[in-house]
């Protein structure tokens, strides 16, 4: 294969690559047709912004015997009416789409094409996740899987939205779904989302959009968010970065119905760790408090938590 990509042209050899690619695809849909679902109690979704602690929370939950976890993903999901269950909700697509998430779930690559949360940053050897997870000795496919927790927080939350998603109906159609977005510090995540690129996957994000822009933007995601919780916060689960920590990591275990496990909870506590590497200046901060205050009006106990944040070195 590699002699002959090399004799193609750039054209033909991308459209050969598209050709390998869906041969690909059409083989782990066959093959994920023997993947047992009966056990699964759960399937849960992130929302919100990327560089959002999407990625830890992933990792975490993945240490969990019982969890499964899909790390992105959804170019090989969204826009195919087999699986895409978010834009035309049936049983049918929604159980092949479950099938499908746990096969391609234990290989895959790094980037958007997705796979298992292993080739994810999270798990480089800089970090303590790939230790942790080597001493748990547990699969790449659990062998009881009770959730599965889908990590393609902002593309997720854009097709909804592009497809008029009624979430609460889709919600009273799939007893099973939740949703889940855990809560970086705003200021952080803005700036981190303009650093890496990913401030261009806001879907109405102004061209040359300016820091105040992008926060704000950030904070219309958690307000979406805020207000779908509102309607039904059985299904809705969110954490504040500064809470991270057992009483966190047991709740995101009720919220997903995984069978109580204190030594996952023990090792995850090893991975927690969230260091802030951003300074502020008090102009940002002073936007971001004035935000806040307007945005989530509505909702002064959650506005009081997002101003926490404000107290941050600048």
């Amino acid at each position: 294969m590699g002699l002959l990509a090399f004799s193609l042209g750039p054209n033909m050899r991308k459209d050969f690559e598209l050709i390998l690619n869906g041969l690909g695809k059409e083989w782990d849909l066959l093959r994920s047709r023997g993947i047992s679902t009966e056990q699964v109690k759960t399937v849960c979704l992130a929302l919100g912004p990327y560089r959002n602690l999407t990625t830890l929370t992933a990792s975490i939950l993945f240490l969990h015997p019982t969890c499964q976890v899909l790390n992105h993903g959804g170019q090989r999901i969204l826009g195919d009416r087999r699986l895409d269950w978010i834009a035309d909700y049936g049983p049918a697509s929604f159980e092949k789409f479950l099938r499908y998430a746990i096969y391609i779930s234990k290989s895959g690559t790094r980037g958007h094409h997705g796979g298992s949360i292993v080739h994810s940053h999270a798990f480089d050897e800089k970090y303590k996740t790939s230790s942790i997870f080597k001493e748990t000795a547990l699969g790449l496919v659990k062998e009881r899987i009770e959730c599965l927790f889908w990590k393609e927080s902002l593309r997720i939350s854009n097709h909804i939205r592009a497809h008029n998603v009624d979430v609460l109906r889709l919600l009273e159609a799939e007893p099973r779904l939740r949703f889940l977005m855990p809560i970086r510090n705003p200021l952080d995540c803005a700036k981190s989302n303009i650093l890496t690129g990913h401030a261009d996957l806001f879907g109405s994000r102004p061209e040359r959009a300016s820091e105040e822009e992008v926060l704000d933007l950030v904070l219309e995601e958690i307000l979406w968010f805020k207000q779908m919780a509102s309607a039904a916060p059985d299904r809705f689960f969110h954490y504040f970065e500064f809470d991270l920590g057992w009483n966190v990591l047991v709740g995101m275990e009720k919220f997903l119905q995984l069978s109580p496990n204190a030594e996952w909870a023990s090792a995850a506590l090893r991975a927690c760790a969230v260091e802030s590497k951003y300074q502020h200046p008090e102009s940002f901060v002073s936007f971001f408090r004035e935000s806040v205050e307007k945005k989530f009006a509505a909702y002064p106990e959650f506005a009081h938590q997002l101003l926490k944040f404000s107290d941050v070195q600048v």
